[in-house]
């Protein structure tokens, strides 16, 4: 595998009347179904974000962490962002700087390590970005 990609897609902060959301990359080298993706845990300022609050998108759909698990038939490609929306309307306004923190959980569903349990890769990656 080359090079690891940066997690936090640079100048990405955006508002959103609903709260803010963020680009992130597959941090692999082949693409995987959204189950075996697991949003741990996402902060703002080093304030952590309920995950009731996170909203993952991919490929024109909205997911919340817990349905993820069911997505077995959609995949996260290499190539392609996901932006994680976070619901919490006011907190961050454009030209505002913010640092973002996400952690997310892949499991590799090719790579068995015993019986029910897979291969996990954690990332974690933090970023100082400006809203726009």
């Amino acid at each position: 595998m080359g090079a690891s990609v940066q997690l936090i897609v640079q100048d990405t902060l955006r508002v959103r009347p609903d709260g803010f959301a963020f680009d992130v990359r597959l941090n692999w080298y082949r693409s995987l179904p959204l189950s075996s993706v697991e949003i741990l845990s996402v902060q703002l300022d080093g304030e952590p974000v309920p995950l009731d609050q996170i909203v993952f998108e991919i490929n024109g759909h909205r997911y919340s962490p817990a349905e993820l698990l069911e997505q077995a038939e959609e995949l996260w490609f290499v190539q392609d962002y996901a932006r994680l929306s976070i619901r919490q309307p006011g907190q961050v306004k454009a030209g505002e700087a913010h640092t973002l923190a996400a952690e997310i959980a892949l499991r590799f569903p090719y790579m068995p390590i015993g019986p029910g349990k897979f291969l996990t890769n954690v990332t974690h990656a933090s970023a100082t970005q400006v809203a726009h």
